[in-house]
């Protein structure tokens, strides 16, 4: 039951991944997983045109979409951890995604069953009407909470007001500690020496002038990994994400391109934190009638609804102990020793990496890092 939905998150987080990196020339971060998921329960309201364009958009074509199996895969490896003294206990990876819509209206009691059963999502009421400003309070006091308060005044004023009848918000927040930790360097830098799985892309098998590297550094447990590709030259970044697709991703991350091999890894610190409104993005994939009169939801409510919002925020933050490591004391750095010749794999921006849950192959961030690197 999972495998349609990692198809079509994998094959619409790399759709959206072009589309962003063509819209800025700064840094990139978004969770497509996060993302996805926050849009099916509009999907699952969805009628006519609006729904055609829906599925297509986030690749499911006439596949049914159904999330739940996917998240209790990854929730069971997430284990929560006790951050501080009297604070609640926190997953290391913590999806944060609910739909607001006006108190006027009034949503259908078996497409809110729907929403829990397929999406793991929920609906809330809010008076946008009468008081937008208290609604938008209301919403990042919720998102704070749920990410232990980092990701803070999601809204800003003005993303939502007196005509907003529907708001979507998602967000990912991920902490975890390196399965073995860096060693920390001089000002940003940091370092370690590993055996690792390295590969080349094109794929080692073709021959052929590599024109980027791709190394895997895999998080605690082996759960999770962060992969990260490094373009031989430093204009080399943008030709590559034009020729990314989904079978290319799984060509270089095969274990027969990706050979463990003793790395000295040196790459920076930092911290990367973006917000978008998908508006136009969506629109660029094809998702065109959401935002206009020509919308029809008319399976989640009686009456004309439109979706006025759809706000996505992330925030990665990468030190030597790991991502977002303030909850623990990071792994022991290991060094090796042996007559092997030593790979260097010097990470200098700009890069491009994803953070993928291994046992599904769910690609849960992109990130593209542009000089300079965000430094935390």
């Amino acid at each position: 039951m999972m495998e349609p939905v990692i198809l079509a998150n994998s094959k619409f987080s790399i759709g959206l991944l072009k589309v962003l990196c063509k819209a800025t020339t700064g840094n990139v971060l978004f969770s497509p997983l996060s993302i996805s998921s926050a849009l099916g329960p509009i999907v699952l309201g969805a009628k006519n045109n609006t729904a055609d364009q829906m599925l297509k958009g986030l690749r499911f074509g006439k596949m049914r979409i159904m999330y739940h199996y996917l998240f209790e895969e990854i929730y069971k490896e997430g284990e929560y951890k006790n951050l501080e003294p009297n604070h609640k206990m926190k997953r290391s990876l913590q999806l944060v995604n609910r739909l607001f819509g006006d108190k006027t209206v009034n949503f259908y009691d078996d497409y809110l069953d729907h929403c829990e059963e397929w999406c793991f999502a929920s609906l809330r009421s809010v008076d946008f009407k009468n008081n937008p400003e208290a609604a938008r309070e209301k919403i990042n006091s919720w998102v704070a909470s749920e990410t232990d308060n980092k990701i803070m005044e999601l809204l800003d004023q003005g993303d939502v007001s007196k005509d907003t009848s529907l708001a979507l918000i998602s967000s990912m927040h991920f902490r975890r500690n390196w399965l073995n930790a860096f060693k920390k360097g001089n000002g940003a830098a940091m370092f370690k020496t590993d055996t690792l799985p390295l590969g080349t892309i094109p794929h080692r098998q073709y021959q052929l002038p590599t024109e980027a590297q791709i190394l895997e550094i895999p998080y605690e447990n082996n759960h999770l990994s962060m992969l990260t590709i490094l373009p031989k030259t430093i204009d080399g970044l943008p030709k590559l994400v034009d020729s990314i697709t989904y079978e290319k991703i799984m060509e270089w991350t095969e274990p027969d391109n990706m050979i463990p091999t003793e790395v000295n890894v040196e790459m920076p610190s930092f911290k990367l934190q973006e917000k978008y409104d998908l508006e136009k993005a969506l629109t660029a994939l094809g998702i065109t009638d959401l935002f206009s009169d020509k919308c029809d939801l008319s399976g989640m409510a009686p009456g004309p609804l439109k979706l006025s919002k759809v706000v996505h925020k992330c925030v990665v933050e990468v030190d030597e102990k790991g991502t977002d490591a303030e909850g623990g004391g990071g792994g022991v750095v290991k060094t090796l020793q042996s007559n092997k010749i030593t790979e260097s794999f010097k990470v200098k921006s700009p890069f491009l990496f994803f953070i993928r849950h291994n046992s599904t192959k769910s690609i849960l961030f992109w990130g593209r890092v542009t000089p300079p690197p965000p430094v935390i």
